[in-house]
Order: C-alpha cells, then structure tokens, then sequence
C-alpha cells in the first residue's frame, strides 16, 4: 500500500463527472481538425483524494476497499476514505470502490497538482434479476421491463475461458440517469472515448449494470465471437427527444472512461443492441466538449464543498462538479452550446443560476459572487482558537466533520471558519478539533448541531493532547528517527480497515509498514504485516514481513482527528527484489495522526 501524504491538506476539488479541476495549460489537448471532439493525452499528478461511500439508501458504508491506482483504503464507520499524495491522471483520475452485495463504485474526476480531491459514490445494488440455463440461453426481465438475453452455450468461465454449462445467475441493475442523485450513482462520468479516441461528453438516455456468475460464484463472461441483448427502457422525461438509434458505450474500469462500442436501436420506448461482453453499457448521445472554470464566493468569502452544475439549455444534458476550499471547480462542458450554470445545495436544490456560453475555446469565467444564499441550503462553522497560555492560535488548523464530509482549515489570528452546503435545513452533528502548530497540542473534540445556517463553536482550547507525530525505527542496529513536519511527514490510518499504512520521510528517507487493523483498540495487539524502508530498499511494495509472526502493541487509539500510537520488537524481515533475498533486523515505534 502506497504512503499518502500532507497532514495539513485541505479538501480542494471534487469532480463527480465532467466537470472537474483544470489548469489554464492545455498542453494535452490535441485539437480534432473536424470539429468531433479533442484528444486528450494522460497527463500525471501529484495529489490527495478523499470522499464518502454510500449505499442506496444513502447510509454510509463501512469496511468497502477502496482503489486508486496501485493505492488501497477502506472506509471507516462514516464511510470515509482518503489517498494522500499519490499519482493520478489530470483529466481522468479514477477510484473504484468495492463491497459485497453491489455492483463495483467507480468514480472518474479531474485534478491539479497538489490538490486535494473530495468525491461522493453512491452503490449500485447487485440484485439477482434470474437465472439462464446456460445450454439453452434465456432471457431475464428487470422491474422496468429493461431485460438481458443469452444465447444458447454464448458463456464462458472468465478466468478459463472454457465453456460454461449449468445454471447462470444473472446480476443486474437499471440506472436511471434522469434522477437527481445521477451525479453520485454514475459509474464513472459522462466523460467518454469515442470510436475515434476523441474525448466527448454524453448525453444518457439509459444505463445497465449487468454481472454473470457460476453456481459456485465464479465470474462468467460472453465467449468470444459471441453476442448478448440488452434492452434498455428509456425514461418517460427523456423519450421525448430520444432519437431512432444512438452509439452504445460500456466502461473502460481501467480508466474510467465510456468507449464507443456498437449501436442501440429505438423501439417503443426502449433501445435494443448487441454486446460482446458484460460491464456497465450505456445508450448515449455523444458532444464536443471544451474546458471551463470559474471560482464561487459568497459576501463573506469561498463557497467550498458546492456543486456546480452546468446544462445544455437546448436539451438538458449536463456535467457536474464540486469547488475546491478556495471555491475553484473547472473540467469539460458543452462547446459551442448556451449553458445554464446553477450552484445546487446538497440536496440539489439551487441556490444560483446563472446563463454562460457558448464557448468555443477554454474559459475562464473569474469569480462569481453569490450574494446572499439562503440558510436553508448552507452552513457556516466558525469559532476562536486559544493556545496553553490562554492567547490566540498564530497558526494551525481546525478539522471540521460534517454530515459525511471532513474539511481541514487554516487557524489564523486566533479565528477560523468554514462554509459548507447542506440540504435545506437540515439538522447534523459537528465535530471540531483545533490544534496549534507552535505549541504541537490540539484540543478534544467540540461537538454540537448545526440546526441553523450558522454555527459558532466559541473560543476552544488548542491543549491538553500532544500532536508530536513520528516514526521511529532501528535497521540492523541503526535508528532512524522521523519527525512530523510540513511538506515532510507522509501518514495515513483507517479505523476498521484490514490493512493500513503509516509512513514518513522525503525520497531519500522513508519508510512504510502495514498492520493488520482487525478489531483495534487500546492495549491490542495486532499483525504486522510488511515493513519497508529506503534504508532497505528503493521499491517499498516488494518488501514483505515473513515468519515469525510480529504484533505491534496498541498503546494510544484516539477518536477520528486524533493519534494511534504504538511499538513493535525486534523481527527478522525477509526481502525480495526481483532474484535477490536478504535478511533485515528492524524493531519501531510510531505515533500519528487518524485522518480517518
């Protein structure tokens, strides 16, 4: 598991679809001579993400795995994950999430070097629609008369690829991208490739989830050469405008992306067409795109956390975001078309509207200042900070929790506030936690309701905890000792997760090392799992942690925003790196901080 960096980030940029961060270079963009679309290369960066999982009653969801890449988390009992500092791509990241009992959570977004990324996911049920005899093929029939049918002997074993004879489970899902929450149920976003690697935004008229298992649970697939039939039921608010045949699209998990694979064709009120494999498949109207941003203030400063939401005037398609703790959002939106801006609350009401566009080339929109949002719809948190001396705070950070959502902000002076949308007036916990770098001591949690638009926590006192972080360890008798500070000191830890990773260092000092997190607490002892160390080693995730079994003793477990510490004795690790093996001694002690 990757190290995550950057105790003191700050949420940033949320892009739920399309529209996501961007920076004003468009060196990637390779514009298309014809007018279809642009191509856009992978561009690396550096950044954090952070988000909640949440499942179809919107009840968040512990304990699901979390990917991003070659990086790993679970969600904690809030249904909060967080990646700190690693790679992702600018104009397609990509997070997958997955639990039993649903359908695999992606989510693809836009991001900037250095930012911090908040995503929601929303789960899709996995649902046994019915089951197909293999031998003869058969058809199943969703709720919403949308069905999936399989020819005769059409299915294979998926990691074989032998043929399959017995009974099939079919696992399927209708997702209606005309609700509200489409923004959080999408796998991935209307960002698509199409059949000329043109990045195109889309319009949807109706999407499937459909899963093939075995009855002993392994996973089927469509045999090569062969074909399966969807039918996919449009809804009543998009038929209207729905045209006689469209392009299908299934999603690409690996990037995140809709790819342009065979058409659909109307009748009735359902599109009809041939797949060669089961994923997510979409019927989708394909648009140019260009890049736009703008920044979001109230009277009394940044709007972070929002969502933006930008649509077609002429038909309704649309893209969404969220701002970034300065109020930024940008990513793809329609070209050449005149849009409607809207910055919704959190139960997508909106609380302002704006008319843009068209735009032909990427655009900067400035700073839009919305004057007085109603209560109803936002929540402003502030309060003072005092040191161990009684004085103001010169600097450090207060942790804000709210209604499945973490924001970081900066002390300054003594003060610090925060704005945050919220679903029309409704009524949550708060917690905060204040902390001052000067003196390395932060508060315990202040909690209260937030049942109106503003809440004021009062002066609280940045003392009384120790936030002195580090990791210290001992390699064939030699101690390392690495110690928190800004821009060096790399950390990250879940409650309930079966592994985690804690780490410190800059590239020519680090270390890593994995625990097993099954049922941790204070005074536990718990597996260790895997060490790695610079002082080892320049690739940390071959370094494993063999026999004998290790424990590292839990002696301080703290609340969310608080510290876990503990120590482990001297093991005999065992490296692999490529063809050579070789023996370490190492022994360590830690304390940091639970972003999570």
């Amino acid at each position: 598991m990757k190290l995550l960096k950057n105790l003191t980030a700050i949420l940033v940029l949320l892009s739920l679809f399309s529209l996501g961060s961007c920076q004003k270079d468009l060196d990637n963009f390779v514009p298309d001579n014809n007018n279809i679309g642009q191509i856009l290369n992978p561009s690396p960066v550096q950044a954090s993400v952070s988000g909640v999982v949440m499942d179809e009653n919107n009840t968040p969801v512990q304990g699901a795995t979390v990917k991003s890449g070659a990086n790993t988390s679970t969600t904690d009992s809030r249904g909060l994950f967080r990646f700190n500092n690693i790679t992702i791509d600018k104009y397609a990241s990509v997070v997958s999430v997955e639990v039993n009992g649903y359908f695999k959570g992606i989510r693809t977004f836009s991001a900037v070097n250095g930012s911090s990324n908040y995503i929601k996911i929303k789960l899709t049920r996995k649902t046994l629609a019915g089951n197909v005899d293999a031998s003869n093929g058969g058809a199943v029939t969703l709720p919403n008369n949308s069905v999936v049918t399989l020819q005769p002997n059409s299915v294979v074993v998926e990691a074989t690829g032998q043929a399959y004879t017995g009974s099939i489970n079919v696992y399927a899902a209708y997702i209606n991208p005309s609700l509200s929450d489409i923004s959080q149920t999408i796998p991935g976003s209307f960002q698509a490739t199409d059949a000329n690697n043109f990045r195109v935004l889309l319009k949807s008229y109706a999407m499937l989830a459909v899963q093939l298992e075995g009855q002993s649970g392994e996973l089927l697939q469509i045999a090569t050469s062969k074909t399966a039939k969807l039918r996919f039921t449009v809804p009543a608010s998009l038929s209207a405008d729905a045209p006689a045949s469209m392009p299908l699209w299934s999603l690409n998990e690996t990037d995140g992306l809709w790819k342009e694979e065979g058409t659909a064709t109307k009748t009735g009120n359902y599109y009809e067409g041939d797949v060669s494999h089961f994923s997510f498949w979409n019927c989708d109207q394909p648009f140019n795109a260009v890049y736009l941003e703008l920044t979001v203030h109230t009277s009394t400063g940044a709007l972070p956390g929002a969502t933006v939401k930008i649509t077609r005037t002429n038909n309704g398609s649309f893209s969404y975001g969220l701002t970034d703790s300065t109020g930024h959002v940008g990513g793809m939106v329609f070209s050449n078309e005149p849009l409607l801006l809207e910055v919704l609350s959190s139960c997508y009401d909106p609380i302002y509207s704006q008319n843009i566009g068209p735009f032909s080339q990427a655009t900067d929109l400035g700073t839009i200042t919305i004057s007085d949002p109603s209560p109803l719809y936002t929540l402003s948190i502030s309060g003072s900070a005092n040191d161990c001396n009684g004085l103001p705070v010169a600097s450090g950070n207060a942790y804000i929790y709210w209604e499945g959502l973490q924001m970081i902000t900066a002390i300054t002076n003594g003060s610090f506030s925060g704005t945050l949308t919220r679903c029309n007036g409704s009524t949550a916990a708060v917690e905060v936690v204040v902390e001052d770098f000067a003196s390395q001591q932060q508060s315990t949690a202040w909690s209260g309701t937030a049942a109106s638009g503003v809440v004021n926590t009062g002066t609280l006192s940045a003392c009384g905890l120790t936030t002195n972080e580090y990791i210290n360890y001992m390699v064939n008798g030699v101690d390392y000792n690495l110690a928190a500070t800004p821009n060096y000191f790399y950390q990250y830890s879940i409650p309930g997760a079966v592994i985690s990773s804690f780490g410190g260092g800059s590239a020519n000092d680090s270390v890593a090392f994995n625990i097993n997190y099954a049922n941790i607490g204070l005074g536990t002892e718990q597996d260790l799992m895997s060490f790695s160390s610079s002082h080892i080693q320049t690739t940390p995730n071959s370094t494993y942690l063999f026999s004998p079994t290790t424990y590292v003793t839990i002696s301080e477990f703290g609340p969310v925003g608080q510290f876990i510490s503990g120590s482990f004795p001297a093991t005999t690790l065992t490296v692999t790196n490529g063809t050579t093996t070789n023996t370490y001694t190492i022994s360590g002690s830690f304390r940091i901080r639970r972003t999570l």
